[in-house]
Parts: C-alpha cells; sequence; structure tokens
C-alpha cells in the first residue's frame, strides 16, 4: 500500500529530512510540497530535485501577502515556467489572520489563479473563514482545466456539490478528527465525491491527537507540537474508516484522485 500526501511542507525547518525518509519507509509515496512564499520556492524546488516523489507546487500563501516583495508574479511565473509539472499555491484567502488585508488577499489569488489557468496547472488553495468570497471568485472566474484543491477542507456541506462541479478536489486532515469538527467527516462518508477525496497532512502543521499518531516529531522552538510526515498512514487509515473501506481501498482511491489532479 502506498499514499500519496495532497498537501505538506516538508521545506520547513522542523521537517527534518529524516522523518520524510521515515515517512517513505513507512509507505508514504509522491507528496506534494506546496511553497508559501518567495523565499521557501528554492527549498521546495530543491526537494523536487532530491526525489521524484517530492511533487512541488510554488505559491505566495494569504499569510505571506503583507510581506511579499515587488514584482513576486514575475518571479512566480519564472519558477512555474522552470518547473513544468509543478503546481500553484498553497495560495487562497483568509480571513482569520490578524490585520489580513482582504483587497490586497483577492488580488493576489486572481493573479495565482489566472497563471494556473493559463500554464494549465493544478491550484492549492488555502480558506479560514472565507468561503463566501471564494465562492464568489469561484463562481465568476475562468478555472483550472485540471481542477483545484481545497485542502483540509472547512466548509458547509451545501457548497460541495456546487464547487465539485466546479472542479474542486477536498482532502482529508488530522483537522477532521477533531470531535466537533464531526459534521466536516461526515462530509466524506457521503456528501463529497468518492472521485474528488484526497488525503493529507499539512506536515509539520495540523498535528493529530496523540491517538492518531504514528511517528513523533520535537516541538517546535516555541513548544509548539509539529507533524510527522508518517502521521499520513493514520490519517488515512481515518478516512477509510469514515467511507467505510480498508486502508488499502482509500490509498488506491486517494492515489488515483491525487494523479488524476496532478498529474503522475
Amino acid at each position: 500500500m502506498e499514499l500519496c500526501d495532497a498537501h505538506c511542507h516538508y521545506q520547513f525547518a522542523e521537517v527534518p529530512y529524516a522523518a520524510v525518509e521515515q515517512a517513505r519507509a513507512d509507505g508514504v509515496g509522491q507528496a506534494m510540497i506546496n511553497g508559501s512564499a518567495p523565499s521557501d520556492w528554492a527549498d521546495v524546488a530543491a526537494l523536487g530535485r532530491r526525489d521524484p516523489r517530492n511533487r512541488v507546487s510554488f505559491g505566495l500563501h494569504p499569510w505571506d501577502v503583507p510581506t511579499a516583495p515587488a514584482g513576486w508574479e514575475a518571479q512566480l511565473r519564472a519558477i512555474l515556467v522552470a518547473h513544468p509539472a509543478a503546481g500553484v499555491g498553497e495560495m487562497g484567502l483568509d480571513r482569520w489572520v490578524k490585520d489580513f488585508d482582504p483587497v490586497a488577499q483577492e488580488q493576489a489569488f486572481r493573479s495565482q489563479l489566472a497563471m494556473a489557468v493559463e500554464l494549465d496547472r493544478a491550484l492549492t488553495i488555502h480558506c479560514v473563514k472565507a468561503i463566501g468570497p471564494l465562492t464568489d471568485i469561484l463562481r465568476a472566474a475562468e478555472l483550472p482545466r485540471r481542477g483545484f484543491l481545497l485542502h483540509s477542507w472547512n466548509g458547509p456541506v451545501e457548497l460541495v456539490a456546487e464547487l465539485a462541479k466546479l472542479g474542486a478536489y477536498f482532502s482529508f486532515s488530522a483537522h477532521h478528527l477533531i470531535p466537533r469538527k464531526a459534521d466536516l467527516r461526515v462530509q466524506f462518508a457521503a456528501a463529497i465525491p468518492r472521485e474528488r477525496i484526497l488525503v493529507e497532512t499539512d506536515a509539520p502543521a495540523l498535528c493529530p491527537a496523540p491517538e492518531f499518531r504514528l511517528r513523533e516529531l520535537a516541538p517546535d522552538a516555541a513548544g509548539i507540537e509539529q507533524n510527522h510526515p508518517s502521521n499520513l498512514v493514520r490519517n488515512n487509515a481515518e478516512l477509510a474508516r469514515t467511507m467505510g473501506v480498508t486502508p488499502e481501498a482509500s490509498a488506491a482511491l486517494t492515489s488515483a484522485n491525487f494523479a488524476r489532479l496532478f498529474g503522475a
């Protein structure tokens, strides 16, 4: 059984490469590593050169919009052209982060969306407390032919069918293992089309509760727990339980969906 991680950040210092190698030994194959700002795009590209299972994506995260350097769009275009199989993202909208600028976030979103369409790339979208503005943009804009990932899906069930029709994929993460998020977990059992389900870690973010961990990473300098890439194995097992299938069937399903969205 081999798994595909639809969204992670192996470039972050909190993920030593030994943890990536351990994840590979535990059954994690391809992993989509998302750059979040020009400052980490070179590190993401280096991981892609190190191992072809390290799939790469480059974007400007909404948290990084305020500090983006002048000309970041040209830098993004250049690195995407240099990496023809790369995705666009992580990008998106976030109305939770402190002192957010909705106008600047939307401008950055639309710029990256246009690049994904023009260059025929899959898009990875971060959305927190902004599902209304996001859906309004998606309803009116030209969208990537390949589709787009709503990573660690956190929206209402009423929007699932419409978003899927627009090309959305929805990834299951440790976020859905929190008891108060049971309604989201139910969506993966009944509402989200099976051909649009992926599984992710967001490592080193979204560290699951201890009972859902396969491996441990050391906390960061602030004492915050970090998510080991191998915990994808447990996320997949919980997704399988949610869907009422075996872990092997969930792995096969999500791997096929990963290939359809991001390319083989």
